[in-house]
């Protein structure tokens, strides 16, 4: 498993990351690296299947921790983004434009770092990025959306045990985590965190094993 838990590491392996791409994406055969994008409800064991799946597939994890810190961190990413919008691929630039927007507020200066650094990620590809936003920022054909739940008893029980929390304080973790969760993706993606058609795959982690999960995106990615 491959998991970058500083900015300085993970900024290194984006520089990395994108002299790779530039070089591999003027080959004509050249295809895309697998993006695969994590939404968790809290307390339904989505990390453990994030580290599961890097671990197999030879990915690299990024978490939303990190994402925000180099996102508030802005010459953290500057030179990288600057770098990458130089050879950007032409499919791509609208896009880019639609998500940053020409006119941005200086309030939303962290929005527009933050998508340029979850964008910066998705185009080298080969990452896992685990965190409540990430499914939003790509089409449907640039990445793998996974979505995990778990019943609601399970995932207060998974809390309690992971936190050392009493029932009622687990309960109420996750009924915050989750208003939290649904107020980002609504005010900075416009969209809603519990429509389940925006995902490619929704897996109730009480029903289906790690294993199951990682075979079905190898499967994905294959295709």
């Amino acid at each position: 498993m491959k998991s970058h838990n500083s900015i300085d590491e993970m900024n290194r392996l984006l520089k990395v990351r994108l002299e790779e791409w530039r070089l591999c994406e003027k080959t004509p055969q050249y295809q895309p690296k697998p993006v695969v994008t994590i939404t968790r409800e809290p307390g339904s064991g989505g990390e453990s299947v994030a580290e599961r799946l890097v671990s197999e597939l030879g990915l690299d994890l990024y978490n939303w921790e990190l994402i925000e810190q180099i996102a508030k961190d802005q010459k953290v990413s500057t030179q990288l983004v600057s770098r990458l919008e130089e050879t950007m691929p032409n499919e791509l630039e609208e896009y880019v434009d639609e998500l940053l927007g020409a006119d941005n507020l200086p309030s939303q200066a962290y929005v527009s770092s933050l998508k340029r650094v979850l964008l910066t990620i998705a185009i080298l590809g080969n990452a896992v990025i685990v965190g409540r936003g990430s499914n939003f920022f790509l089409p449907a054909d640039r990445k793998i959306g996974l979505c995990f739940i778990a019943p609601l008893d399970l995932r207060i029980k998974n809390t309690m045990k992971e936190l050392g929390l009493s029932e009622k304080d687990a309960r109420k973790r996750i009924s915050r985590l989750e208003a939290e969760h649904r107020r980002l993706v609504k005010k900075y993606f416009q969209a809603d965190i519990r429509d389940l058609s925006q995902y490619h795959l929704v897996i109730n982690t009480a029903l289906v094993k790690p294993d199951a999960v990682v075979q079905m995106v190898k499967m994905m990615i294959r295709k």
